[in-house]
Parts: C-alpha cells; sequence; structure tokens
C-alpha cells in the first residue's frame, strides 16, 4: 500500500517525470517500504540468534566430514544382494531399513540415489509375495540376518522391515524422475502392505501393532517392559504383536500415500484408495491414541488393552504424517510438549523424557542400542520436517541447531561419529565410526532455511 500510494503522489506532483527519473525513484521507494514491512514480521528468538553464530561454523565442519566420508557407505552388488546398496558404517555391515531410507535422502546430491534404489530393491527382492514378509535388515552373505550388531549374535532376527521400504523407493524416484524402475515390485509393495493388514491389525481398535521395539527400531524404548525376543523377560504370548503407538501409524499413512503416488505416476488405478486407507489409518490414532490432556498421542498394549502415557520421541512423528493426518490445534499441542525441557535438551529432543523412572545415557551397544535417553538425529530430523509442515519453522531451527551441535562437538572431541548423545553434555556414546542418518547433517540446515520437508508426498 505504502508502495502504491507513493507512486501515485509522485505521478500527480508532476506528471511530466521522466520514465528514467520515475524508475529509479520507485526503485528506491521499493526498497523503503520492503524495509518498513518488514519491522511488521516476526523477528527471530534472541536463542536463535545466538546460536546462528556457531550454527554456521558448525554445519561447515560437519558438511566437510559427510564429504570426505559419505563414499563409506557405499556399497556395490555382493552376494545376496543384487543391487548397489548403503550400509550405516561403524560396526554394522548389513543393509538396514531406515539407515538405508535415511542416508540415501542425506546423500542424493552427492550420487546415492542409485544406491537408495539398490537398497530398496534388495528388500523387495527378498520380501515373501506371498506373506508379504522381509527382515528389518538383508545382509549379503545371507537370507536369514540375524540384524545384530553382535557378530556372534547368529539368531535370525523375527522383526519384520518398517513399512518404509515403499517411501524410500520414492525419495529415489523423485530424485531422478524414474519410476518406472519400480514398476517391476508393484506386486511385492502391495504384499507389503498386506502383511500390516493381515497380521499386525487389531481389528478391535483398527490400531496396528509391532512385533517387538527392535522392529521399530529404539531397541529398548519404555514403551514396552520387555523390549525384544533378545530380552530374558520375552514370552510371545502376551510380548509379540502387542504394541502400538505413533510411529507405526505415521510409518502406514506415509507408506499408503507413498504407494499411491506410485500408482499415479505408473498411470495406474488404485491411487485414490491407497488415499482413503491412509486416511483411516490417520483416524484410527487419533480416535484411540490421542490424548487431550497430554498433549499428544500415546502408545498402547493392545494384548492387555493398557495405556501407555510415556512421553518418548516417537510423539513427534504425528507432524510427519502428512497433510490433514491431525489438525491444527494437535500440531501445535505436539510441538509444545516437545519443547518442555524433559524432552528438548541442549542436544536436540531426547529419546525418553528426562522424568521417567528408566531415563539414562548409558553406554549400550548390545544386544540393543540405547533409546531411554540418548539423543538420536534420525528422529530429531524428523520431528524437525514434521514441524516444517506444520508451520513451525524457529522450533524446527532449533532442533537442527541443537542436533548440529552435537555432531559438530563429536568431531572436535573425537574426529568421529557415534549412533547416539548423552542428552546431559553431547557427548557420543556408542558405536563409533558410525555413519548413516547422520550423514542427515549435509543437508539439514539447507532443508530447514529453505523450510523444505524433503520427504513430503
Amino acid at each position: 500500500k505504502l508502495f502504491t500510494s507513493g507512486l501515485f503522489i509522485l505521478l500527480h506532483l508532476d506528471p511530466s517525470m521522466p520514465p528514467m527519473h520515475l524508475h529509479v525513484i520507485s526503485c528506491l521507494l521499493f526498497f523503503f517500504t520492503q524495509n518498513v514491512a518488514s519491522l511488521d514480521q516476526p523477528q527471530p528468538s534472541e536463542e536463535i540468534v545466538r546460536r546462528s553464530f556457531a550454527f554456521d561454523d558448525d554445519a561447515a565442519l560437519v558438511k566437510d566430514y559427510v564429504l570426505n566420508h559419505y563414499k563409506d557407505t557405499f556399497r556395490e552388488p555382493n552376494g545376496t544382494l543384487a543391487h548397489p546398496y548403503l550400509v550405516p558404517g561403524g560396526p554394522y555391515s548389513q543393509s538396514w531399513d531406515w539407515d538405508s531410507v535415511f542416508t540415501g535422502l542425506a546423500l542424493l546430491d552427492l550420487g546415492s540415489a542409485p544406491n537408495l534404489a539398490g537398497s530398496m530393491k534388495n528388500f523387495f527382492d527378498q520380501t515373501n509375495l506371498s506373506t508379504g514378509e522381509v527382515t528389518i535388515c538383508v545382509d549379503p552373505t545371507t537370507t536369514s540376518p540375524s540384524c545384530s550388531s553382535d557378530p556372534a549374535d547368529n539368531q535370525a532376527s523375527g522383526s519384520h522391515a518398517k513399512p518404509l521400504l515403499i517411501q524410500g523407493a520414492l525419495v529415489s524416484a523423485d530424485f531422478t524422475g524414474d519410476y518406472m524402475q519400480f514398476h517391476a515390485y508393484k506386486d511385492k509393495m502391495a504384499s507389503l502392505l498386506k502383511y500390516w493388514e493381515d497380521v499386525r491389525l487389531d481389528t478391535t481398535t483398527s490400531l496396528y501393532t509391532w512385533h517387538d521395539q527392535m522392529e521399530n527400531g529404539a531397541d529398548n524404548l519404555v514403551l514396552s517392559p520387555c523390549p525384544s525376543p533378545r530380552s530374558e523377560c520375552w514370552n510371545d504370548i502376551g510380548c509379540a504383536n502387542s504394541l502400538s503407538a505413533p510411529d507405526l501409524m505415521t510409518f502406514l499413512i506415509r507408506e499408503h500415500l507413498a504407494y499411491a503416488k506410485f500408482l499415479d505416476q505408473w498411470g495406474e488405478d488404485g491411487g485414490d484408495e491407497e488415499r482413503l486407507k491412509a486416511a483411516e489409518v490417520a483416524k484410527a490414532m487419533n480416535d484411540e491414541l490421542w490424548s487431550e490432556k497430554d498433549g499428544f498421542h500415546h502408545a498402547r498394549n493392545v494384548t492387555s488393552g493398557s495405556d501407555i502415557d510415556f512421553a518418548t520421541y516417537v510423539l513427534g512423528f504425528p507432524l510427519w504424517a502428512g497433510e490433514g493426518a491431525i489438525s491444527k490445534e494437535q500440531a501445535s499441542a505436539i510441538v509444545d510438549r516437545l519443547m518442555q525441557p524433559d524432552m528438548l535438551s541442549n542436544w536436540g529432543v531426547r529419546s525418553t523424557s528426562s522424568e521417567n523412572e528408566f531415563y539414562n545415557n548409558d553406554d549400550i551397544i548390545t544386544p540393543y542400542s540405547n533409546w531411554q535417553g540418548p539423543i538420536w538425529v534420525n528422529s530429531n530430523v524428523i520431528t524437525a520436517y514434521g514441524m516444517l509442515d506444520h508451520g513451525f519453522d524457529e522450533e524446527a531451527l532449533v532442533l537442527v541447531q541443537r542436533v548440529m551441535a552435537a555432531l559438530a562437538a563429536d568431531l572436535r572431541d573425537t574426529g568421529e561419529w557415534h549412533e547416539d548423545y548423552n542428552a546431559e553434555d553431547g557427548t557420543g556414546i556408542s558405536a563409533d565410526g558410525f555413519l548413516s542418518w547422520n550423514t542427515l547433517g549435509y543437508r539439514m540446515a539447507n532443508d530447514i532455511a529453505k523450510q523444505v520437508n524433503p520427504m513430503k508426498f
């Protein structure tokens, strides 16, 4: 309004003004009005400003480390794995489900697309077409991998891959524009989705269940009193296929949306049905798990019917579930809960609230990793991307700055990365030399600055 009014006054005072003079004056007037308008815009918090000075140095250090080490995650076809693939680094030589997806996402600009696509194809190759079963990792030496960081552990994994593989394929296809490379796997994709309907759906609540905590990737998370078959307390009756949580529901919503996009790109019918299914999963999540009192989705043991109200990192996942999955009010409540001091540390969002009786930052790698307190990069970046989708840009930046500070501090202190970080002092805990999703540090600052969720379907 200031700009338009100013031009009108100038022309009224001197209609004969030469065009060049008018152009110069209008440019100056536009610059002035833009700066005046900016005074009305929300200004960054004091913390954002303070951290920004160190943020650039941290980001530069992290990017340089990725540039020097990212190829350590790339593998050529080998043994049972017919396609190029990705590994996490550190003590892990297998190709893992969500490690591959997030590492591939992180390194797209550095040439990871063929390895990301290949990783997903390797999983599809080993998916049982009749049952939809496939393990959480694939190994070049066997078709019955243990999926353990312990070389002495030869027990075949009973954990199913997360419903994330179709999303991983779509990330690669979106980047390259080559959707048809996955058309041969259409039946495998449909089989993977059907598995969750046939085996993991609790028909009473319409909730889906994890077999165990190893399966969801948060190996010993406090949502289960007995996390996995590697625990002495484990009993299939009462433990297996009992836990439903918002992370699984979010993965399934997104997996149906990803499959819908593939069907659309292939010019085939069925996309609308998949989007409707995603909406049904979201409705079940909100109807059965949402707590108005606590402001986040709880977990539930569908076998016992018990409500599990522990605050853990998974409460942030529904932010990432896609447009319309949760309401604006729910998103605001979830973000507010995540930003509370028991969840948000100086190094990112804790895996488990510091108020939980089981909270700790112990160095654990066998028989499983520690999700009872430490900071994990992947869950923080997922949460930050979800915050962006709902307009919480400043909160997303806070998360990324703090995680970047932990990654940079680890490099300064040890010269390498670890898979998790002490929530109290930011020091690396376990799995020396870990790369995997920590390589998201290469792109996450730019994504947040540009307000881009690169996995938004």
